[in-house]
């Protein structure tokens, strides 16, 4: 198997497309943070078009699993969430405060909350969307639980290797990597690591399930993640642009996530 490091650029150790000409020459780490800056105009971007919105609703009656990034709740999820609802979906809420949970707890827990609005839902799966950290329990609860799930979005989620990302959100896992260490299960499962032997990560490095569909969104400037990470084999793959952080919630990548998942609902 091609490691996903040399399938595409495997020369660079940050491999950004799409950058403003100004941060071209800047050293990685700091290109990698003004990219990030970005997300301050996405938000206000965003803020303008709430009132109107584009999304036209449709006779379409699924449930969507929202899920939020690392760090962050449901109230993240917002953006994502209103357009789902004005599109004619029925947004189920991950219940999560705060993502920085074990990742197979964390799944155990997004599976309960599945399970309950598939049963409240005559059986029909759920689709589920996740931006980042929440893209890959999105993924991981498709992994372990097909029978709940029929379509499974990330965004800007290192799907290949959940550790392909850079110096922003370290500190806070070198945090949760010491908090999950002094758990005598967490440890001895190698918990925060590539080496980790729970449920959750025997799942993930398993083939993906054939009848869930899997979609991973990605963007080639992102200041956060590697984005080659997320071109995942035997997905489908859409690049968009703009920050890792406002994937969320720019206007023109929610509609386009929105769109594919009208699709997908159709289909699945």
């Amino acid at each position: 198997m091609v490691d996903w490091r040399d399938a595409h650029l495997p020369e660079l150790h940050w491999a950004p497309r799409g950058l403003p000409p100004g941060l071209k020459g800047m050293p990685g780490w700091m290109a990698r943070v003004a990219s990030e800056s970005r997300f301050a105009a996405e938000v206000v971007k965003f803020e303008k078009r709430l009132p109107h919105g584009s999304a036209v609703r449709t006779q379409i009656d699924r449930q969507v699993l929202v899920v939020p990034g690392f760090g962050f709740g449901d109230v993240a999820t917002m953006p994502m969430q209103i357009a789902l609802k004005r599109a004619g979906f029925r947004v189920v809420r991950s219940q999560i405060l705060a993502n920085v949970r074990c990742s197979d707890r964390a799944v155990d827990r997004l599976a309960d909350v599945a399970r309950h609005a598939v049963e409240s839902d005559h059986g029909q799966r759920l689709m589920v969307v996740g931006h980042s950290r929440g893209g890959m329990l999105a993924r991981g609860l498709a992994a372990r639980h097909p029978e709940l799930v029929s379509t499974a979005v990330s965004l800007g989620a290192p799907l290949n290797d959940e550790f392909a990302f850079y110096e922003i959100p370290q500190p806070m896992v070198s945090v949760l990597k010491v908090v999950h260490q002094r758990d005598p299960e967490l440890r001895e499962r190698k918990c925060v690591t590539n080496e980790c032997t729970c449920p959750y990560m025997r799942a993930v490095h398993q083939p993906f399930p054939e009848e869930v569909e899997l979609i991973s969104y990605y963007t080639t400037s992102d200041g956060i993640v590697d984005w080659r990470a997320c071109v995942v084999p035997g997905a489908e793959n859409i690049e968009v642009a703009g920050s890792h952080l406002g994937m969320g919630l720019r206007p023109e990548t929610v509609d386009q996530v929105v769109a594919r998942m009208i699709e997908s609902a159709g289909r699945f």
